[in-house]
């Protein structure tokens, strides 16, 4: 069963919300403080254009480079709800 739940605007766990989605930007709790965006198969730092990790398929990978930190298997068993890219997201800047 999924530690956190994401149900197309907010990842929570439990009760508590972790972090909020409006247009690409990952932002922090229910607040506007963005974490990270999300641009094609890029996940970048704050709302600049800093690489922190990509999907290449079903893999999540450092930086812009191929090196594997996590399969979309291990996001699925964390987070429940709709959407790949954006749990994938979710999941490197919240939750690993």
């Amino acid at each position: 069963m999924a530690t956190y739940t994401f149900d197309g605007v907010a990842l929570k766990s439990g009760s508590k919300t972790i972090a909020n989605i409006k247009g690409a930007n990952i932002r922090e709790g229910t607040g506007g403080h963005v974490l990270a965006n999300l641009k094609g198969d890029q996940i970048r730092e704050g709302t600049g254009s800093h690489v922190l990790a990509n999907i290449r398929g079903d893999d999540i990978c450092h930086g812009s480079g191929s090196q594997r930190i996590a399969t979309m298997r291990d996001v699925e068993g964390a987070i429940s709800g709709p959407g790949l890219a954006i749990k994938a997201a979710l999941w490197f800047v919240c939750c690993r």
